[in-house]
């Protein structure tokens, strides 16, 4: 039966229970649970003629089809209030004609009308109402952790992205925590209803394995980095074995940089990411002497990252001074013969008497070496070894010495000069190279006592 008097429920502007017009039929079901609320009651409208029933039906729709409306229910001098904004959030409201015969009839009509709406999840002391985590092991067993949950606001003035923002680092802090490893934030989104009354995140995290900087695996200021390197080495093949040829390491380096921190892409690679990159480069390569080659640095303003790429030139550790050997050893043989034409029926006919001949050996060599070296004087002098040492051939005595032989190789002609190369960035550690380039030509030489005759007999 319809009920009037001290038990009225209020929706926006509209009261119903209180009124003739307007008279709940009897009682009301709420449900009540963890972030929800739902008030279902009958209404039964009643009116002195078809117009007024019209009117006022209209009324009591329009009213409850409206949203964000205070909500209000009262027994006597008690009241729950749930004001929009403070203790509820998303209100709406609908009525459904449920067409009752017994309300049904003359100037009177019965509506089942229902209110819900969001409450907040602070009653358990938090303002998160649910939350999600995964963790997921890449192929090599590295870490990416995931969350996502919804926040809601709370009594007062604390908004649902408030709450966000203020409490869901604790909860990263403890998720992350729980898995072995340091972790970084490399993404999170974040949305909130029209009221902000829910704010859905999501965020993912992903395990450091190579520190981000010389402080430490966790730099404030970088995100998502990238290290890596890529050696090249060269073994064209010298003329000496065992020779440590210079090799060559790319490293390449790439991160973002948190614009909450810092905006300064420039101070961030020139202070922090190349000392670190060298830093990785002598701990990992661990060369006997090395330089910068080339860098090429790229600076995304748009999106705040960088890209850096750096060469380094080095010697593995175990080498010498000397990186690059080539040398060769040939002869060249002229002879010139006494012929004496013979007038015969063949026209080519002559006698042959042995002339002379000149037989020389010449040596040539490249040796690039590290540090200094300096050309070397052989005719009347016994030259210096320095870096490059002797000419060493396989098979073959070195070249002659200073003096003169009757019998054996004498030196002719030497040609020998350097080339300085400093290698690297200048405002860098520079690597002095030398190349030493030389040519030795000797001649075959015997006493004229052993000289022989024509036919080859010793005179």
């Amino acid at each position: 039966m319809a009920v009037s008097g001290k038990f009225t429920i209020r929706y926006g502007t509209r009261t119903v229970g209180s009124t003739a017009t307007y008279q709940l039929l009897g009682p009301y079901v709420q449900s009540k649970e963890y972030g929800v609320l739902r008030l279902t009651f009958e209404v039964v409208v009643v009116a002195s003629s078809y117009a007024g029933l019209q009117s006022a039906s209209e009324n009591l729709e329009d009213d409850f089809r409206e949203r964000d409306k205070d909500l209000v229910i009262t027994l006597d001098t008690a009241a729950w209030t749930y004001t929009h904004g403070t203790h509820i959030w998303n209100t709406s409201a609908s009525t459904t004609k449920t067409g009752d015969s017994e309300t049904d009839v003359g100037y009177s009509r019965s509506y089942t009308c229902e209110v819900t709406g969001d409450l907040p999840s602070d009653g358990e002391g938090s303002p998160l109402l649910n939350i999600e985590f995964n963790v997921d092991y890449e192929s090599g067993r590295r870490a990416i952790l995931s969350m996502q949950g919804i926040y809601t606001a709370t009594d007062g003035s604390n908004s649902a992205s408030a709450n966000y923002l203020a409490n869901a680092d604790d909860e990263a802090t403890t998720f992350t925590g729980s898995i072995s490893g340091t972790f970084e934030m490399v993404d999170e989104q974040y949305s909130y209803d029209r009221n902000d009354s829910q704010c859905s995140f999501s965020r993912q995290y992903s395990q450091i394995l190579s520190d981000q900087d010389q402080s430490g695996p966790d730099s404030t200021k970088i995100r998502d980095h990238r290290m890596t390197f890529t050696e090249m080495s060269q073994h064209p093949g010298d003329s000496v074995e065992s020779i440590y040829r210079m090799r060559r390491v790319v490293g390449t380096y790439d991160c973002a940089i948190d614009v909450i921190v810092s905006t300064d892409l420039y101070s961030l690679v020139e202070d922090t990411i190349l000392p670190h990159v060298k830093q990785l480069f002598e701990t990992n390569f661990q060369p006997q002497v090395f330089t910068v080659e080339d860098h090429r640095f790229s600076y995304d303003e748009s999106s705040k990252r960088v890209s850096i790429s750096i060469q380094f030139l080095y010697q593995k550790d175990g080498g010498d001074d000397i990186v690059e050997v080539t040398q060769s050893m040939s002869y060249r043989e002229q002879r010139n013969l006494d012929m004496t034409p013979v007038h015969l029926d063949d026209e080519f006919a002559a006698e042959v008497d042995v002339g002379w001949a000149v037989l020389d050996r010449i040596a040539t060599r490249t040796v690039v070496v590290i540090g200094d070296e300096t050309p070397k004087r052989r005719i009347g002098v016994t030259p210096d070894e320095g870096i490059a040492g002797p000419i060493v051939m396989p098979g073959s005595e070195p070249p002659a010495g200073k003096g003169v032989v009757q019998n054996g190789w004498n030196i002719i002609s030497n040609t020998s000069q350097t080339q300085e190369r400093w290698m690297g960035d200048p405002n860098e550690t520079q690597i002095k190279m030398t190349v030493l380039t030389e040519t030795v030509v000797e001649r075959w030489n015997t006493s004229p006592s052993n000289r022989t005759s024509s036919g080859g007999q010793k005179q």
